[in-house]
């Protein structure tokens, strides 16, 4: 005879689902407070902790990530790949941490490797300023400063694909 399940477990089960229905129908526009076709602000003025690279006139992806996030950390291979295949073209990649800890930010960043720019927002200003409530999220921005593409979650090859055209679309848009 199959054990009955308690109503503890029936709400446990509904309350996951509904969660999980809600946070995949989330709409972007309150995924973030910073939209397309708005202008980047400095990022300079953020007190972020690490170097930037020159952003002015590139094609720049901001990248909002935690070492605790599983996508995030599915995504640092494709960004990676991105990011050498452009690279030369004007293309960068501003990788923000938004860990609490700076050595858990640095254990990921040993493991993973990139070459892109990494910086961390100790004090959570820029993650704020952008209101960000997904992880990963990032944003694509154009030659002339303005986000173009925002991306939220990361789903694999899907992702990988729609962000690699989103590149080679706004390189080969005139410099400004």
């Amino acid at each position: 005879m199959k054990p009955a399940i308690s109503l503890f477990q029936v709400g446990t089960r509904l309350s996951l689902l509904a969660f999980f229905l809600i946070a995949s129908f989330v709409p972007k526009a309150i995924a973030s407070e910073w939209s397309s076709d708005a202008e980047l602000p400095d990022l300079g003025e953020f007190e972020l902790v690490g170097e930037l690279p020159e952003i002015e006139g590139n094609v720049v992806l901001i990248d909002f990530w935690a070492s605790w996030c599983a996508p995030c950390k599915a995504s640092f291979p494709s960004m990676e790949e991105a990011y050498q295949k452009y690279k030369d073209e004007g293309f960068r990649i501003v990788a923000v941490s938004v860990d609490s800890k700076a050595k858990s930010m640095e254990t990921f960043v040993k493991r993973m490797k990139p070459s892109f720019s990494i910086v961390h927002d100790a004090k959570q200003k820029l993650v704020s300023s952008a209101g960000i409530k997904v992880m990963p999220t990032s944003f694509l921005v154009d030659r002339k400063g303005r986000i173009r593409f925002t991306h939220l979650g990361w789903q694999g090859k899907e992702s990988a694909v729609k962000l690699m055209a989103e590149i080679e679309e706004l390189l080969a848009e005139e410099a400004p």
